[in-house]
């Protein structure tokens, strides 16, 4: 089907328009729009989906972007410091434990050595007198 034909008024706006819009300055074309009115038409999500994100992407100078970010603000946002406290002082705690019992191992085999050497027999004591309540 093809379209109507368009009256006399029609064939003259069109054959003038482009005359018209070469002859007036754009910036003043430009004046007479309502950008407001013109972005309240648009479908944001339409065009959202004609976007290639990954096209985009390629485009950005992440180098650049970096320069530009305060990486001491993001990693307090983070909580990167308090993580590391967290970690650092448990994995202090748990290594203090280890060497702990890896002493009282030591004590032990060297308290047996002892015990041999001096020929002692019969169970050892519990600990000091004053502090196992003996008199």
């Amino acid at each position: 089907m093809t379209p109507p034909e368009h009256g006399l008024i029609g064939r003259v706006a069109g054959a003038v328009t482009g005359r018209v819009a070469g002859a007036v300055p754009v910036e003043e074309i430009l004046d007479q729009i309502d950008v407001n009115a013109l972005l309240d038409r648009v479908d944001v999500d339409h065009l959202l989906e004609r976007v290639d994100v990954n096209r985009l992407l390629d485009r950005v100078d992440v180098d650049r972007l970096l320069a530009r970010a305060d990486v001491e603000t993001l990693v307090q946002r983070a909580g990167i410091p308090d993580i590391v406290a967290d970690t650092t002082g448990d994995l202090a705690g748990r290594t203090l434990d280890v060497a702990r019992r890896q002493v009282v191992g030591l004590d032990a085999v060297v308290g047996g050595i002892v015990d041999r050497l001096l020929r002692r027999t019969g169970p050892a004591p519990a600990g000091p007198p004053a502090l196992v309540g003996e008199s």
